[in-house]
């Protein structure tokens, strides 16, 4: 009996060092991740969750008609205050739609819906106010056909202004930029716009390729 405690207590010892204790094996196993490695995962689970773009499905004609007609009772409005240096500049836009039937696009342009005859439908303005100090500097309402200079000859003729941004005071220009894009109805033909209006008050059309660069 003497003779085997001796054993026993070393068997114990040598067990007791080769085995991890339970509570250190938990603690390896909730060990938290570097962040490298949690945003690896997070994107993996995104790529997973996302559908691929090469599956996006395309509007229909029917949508895309009725985002058009959704824009005839809107009207949308920017009214914000820049200050440039010692000057405050407060910008009004408002642009909407003027319900004059006076914009006739060809069938040929017609992907889907009556492809046997014209679609008819309004045309959109933007009216531009910027006051400088208290002072009106530009009171202007802009028409498709202000941007004509920088359009091709199809869509001089059955372009609109179909949306409008604001993008802000650009340093470059010494002024305030808006946005647009001059499309043909119910197509994807047409191109982006802007208007710059500098401090005094004078405007210019910049076409696509106007560099927004530095604001």
């Amino acid at each position: 009996m003497n003779r085997f405690l001796p054993f026993a207590l070393s068997l114990l010892l040598l067990c007791s060092c080769t085995e991890k204790p339970a509570s250190q094996s938990a603690a390896v196993a909730v060990k938290p991740k570097p962040d490298s490695d949690k945003q690896h995962v997070i994107a993996s689970t995104v790529a997973k969750n996302e559908p691929n773009d090469s599956t996006d499905v395309e509007p229909t004609f029917d949508e895309v008609k009725a985002d058009l007609l959704s824009k005839y009772d809107k009207i949308e409005r920017i009214d914000t205050t820049i200050i440039v240096g010692g000057d405050s500049l407060h910008v009004h836009e408002k642009y909407y739609c003027l319900k004059d039937n006076k914009v006739i696009v060809p069938k040929r342009y017609l992907w889907g819906g009556d492809t046997t005859k014209d679609f008819v439908t309004h045309s959109f303005a933007t009216q531009v106010v910027i006051m400088k100090n208290k002072d009106t500097i530009i009171n202007k309402i802009f028409k498709k056909s202000d941007f004509n200079r920088v359009l091709n000859p199809e869509e001089r003729k059955y372009a609109i202004i179909f949306d409008a941004r604001f993008e802000g005071y650009y340093k470059q220009y010494d002024g305030i930029i808006f946005g647009y894009s001059i499309t043909i109805p119910l197509t994807d033909i047409g191109v982006p716009a802007y208007i710059a209006v500098n401090k005094k008050g004078e405007y210019k059309i910049l076409d696509e390729y106007a560099k927004l660069d530095e604001n």
